[in-house]
C-alpha cells in the first residue's frame, strides 16, 4: 500500500463517516454519537455531544477540543492508533481505493483509460435532492393548516408544566398533530410522496416523520408565514426529544425581532428556552442548537445589544464563544450570560437552562 496524498484523499472521499463510526461501535443517532472520552463529560455524555457532518466527512465534539477531525482521526481516537495504523485499519475494513498509476501497474486499467474502476462500494451518502423554496414553503403552510391549536391537547399541560402559557402559544402560533393518520393522508393526496420527501417532511418509509414529535414550533417570517419548524415530543422516554425539519434553517426562531432597530436581544438555545423568555416579556430569539448559528445570520443582529443565554454547561459555553466571535466580527455588541450578566439579577447554576431556571419541570 502507498500512503500517498492522492490515496489518502481518495479514501476519505470514498467512505461515509457515519458508516465508519458505526463500524467502530459508536451508536449514531440523527448525526450524533457519545464522545469516546465520555468520562470527561458531565453525566458521562448522556446526551451525545459529538456531531457528524456527512457532507464534509468530519466530526466534532462540542466539549472536548481534541475530539474532532476526519475519518482517520476518528479511528485513531477510538482504536488508540497512530495515523498509519488508522489507515491500515480502514484498508482492512473497507479496502483502499487505488490511484490511477497503481491501477495501471496492477493491471486493473490500461494506460489509455481515463480513470480506474471504483474499488470501494461504500460511498458517502448523496446530497438530499433539492426542492424549489417556494414549493417547500407552500407545503409547510399546507401542513400547518392541517394542525390543531395547542389548547385542550396534552401538549397544553406539558407547556404549562414548563411554565409556558397560552398567551405565548397563540402569539408564536404553536400547533399540535392531533390526528396523525389524517394529516399523513392529506399531505400525500395533496402533494405526493416524492415531493414530500424532498421537502423533508416524509421519511424513507413513506410516512410523515412526526409520529412521536407532535408539538410544532414554527419559524415565522416577517409576514407570520411558517418557513421552517422544530417538532417536539412531550413523552419523556422519546429520543431524540426534538426533531427538526430536514434541510436548511432559513433564519433564527422569532426572527421578526431582528428589525434593524436599536434594542436588546436575548439569544437562546432551542425553542423552549426562547418561548420561556418570550412568555416573560423578554425580547428573545432562538437558534436550534449550539452548532447551528450561521455566519450570515450575524448581520441580522446589527444595532442590537445581544446577551447569549445558551445552556449553562460545557457545550453551551463552547457554543456561546463561537457565536460571540461571529457576532463581534460583524460589529455587534454581545455579552455572554454568566460573565457578569444576569437575568432579573440572578445567576443560573451549572447544568441549568433558561426554562429550568424559571421553574420549568421536565
Amino acid at each position: 500500500m502507498a500512503n500517498g496524498r492522492v490515496d489518502i484523499e481518495a479514501l476519505k472521499n470514498a467512505l461515509s463517516i457515519t458508516l465508519v463510526a458505526e463500524r467502530l461501535g459508536l451508536q449514531v443517532v440523527h448525526g450524533k454519537f457519545r464522545c469516546p472520552y465520555a468520562m470527561r463529560h458531565a453525566h458521562g455524555d448522556r446526551t451525545p455531544s459529538v456531531s457528524i457532518s456527512e457532507s464534509k466527512g468530519l466530526f466534532n465534539c462540542w466539549v472536548c477540543p481534541d475530539v474532532r477531525g476526519d475519518i482517520i482521526k476518528l479511528v485513531e481516537i477510538c482504536k488508540n492508533l497512530d495515523f498509519k495504523g488508522a489507515v491500515n485499519w480502514l484498508e482492512n475494513e473497507f479496502g483502499m481505493p487505488m490511484s490511477f498509476e497503481q491501477a495501471v501497474q496492477n493491471g486493473a486499467l490500461n494506460s489509455g483509460d481515463l480513470q480506474p474502476a471504483p474499488l470501494i462500494k461504500v460511498v458517502r451518502k448523496a446530497p438530499e435532492p433539492e426542492i424549489d423554496p417556494v414549493l417547500r414553503t407552500k407545503i409547510i403552510l399546507a401542513f400547518f393548516e392541517m394542525l390543531s391549536p395547542v389548547e385542550g391537547s396534552p401538549a397544553a399541560a406539558w407547556l404549562v408544566k414548563r411554565r409556558i402559557f397560552k398567551k405565548t402559544w397563540e402569539k408564536m402560533r404553536l400547533r399540535v398533530i392531533t390526528d396523525y393518520d389524517k394529516v399523513n393522508r392529506g399531505l400525500l393526496e395533496k402533494f405526493g410522496l416524492e415531493v414530500l420527501q424532498k421537502a423533508g417532511l416524509f421519511n424513507d418509509n413513506g410516512n410523515l416523520r412526526y409520529y412521536k414529535h407532535r408539538l410544532l414550533f414554527p419559524y415565522l417570517d416577517s409576514k407570520v408565514i411558517p418557513r421552517y419548524f422544530q417538532a417536539r415530543s412531550i413523552e419523556s422516554d422519546t429520543q431524540p426529544k426534538e426533531l427538526n425539519l430536514r434541510g436548511q434553517v432559513p433564519f433564527p426562531f422569532h426572527v421578526s425581532l431582528l428589525d434593524g432597530e436599536p434594542g436588546w436581544i436575548y439569544l437562546c438555545e432551542g425553542c423552549v428556552d426562547t418561548l420561556t423568555l418570550i412568555d416573560r416579556g423578554f425580547p428573545a430569539v432562538g437558534i436550534p442548537g449550539v452548532k447551528s448559528f450561521k455566519h450570515e445570520w450575524a448581520n441580522l443582529f446589527k444595532n442590537k445589544r445581544v446577551i447569549l443565554c445558551l445552556d449553562q454547561d460545557e457545550a453551551g459555553r463552547a457554543g456561546s464563544r463561537l457565536v460571540m466571535e461571529m457576532l463581534q466580527k460583524a460589529g455587534v455588541e454581545v455579552s455572554m450570560y454568566g460573565e457578569g450578566i444576569t437575568v432579573e439579577g440572578f445567576q443560573m447554576s451549572e447544568g441549568q437552562d433558561m426554562n429550568s431556571w424559571f421553574g420549568g419541570k421536565k
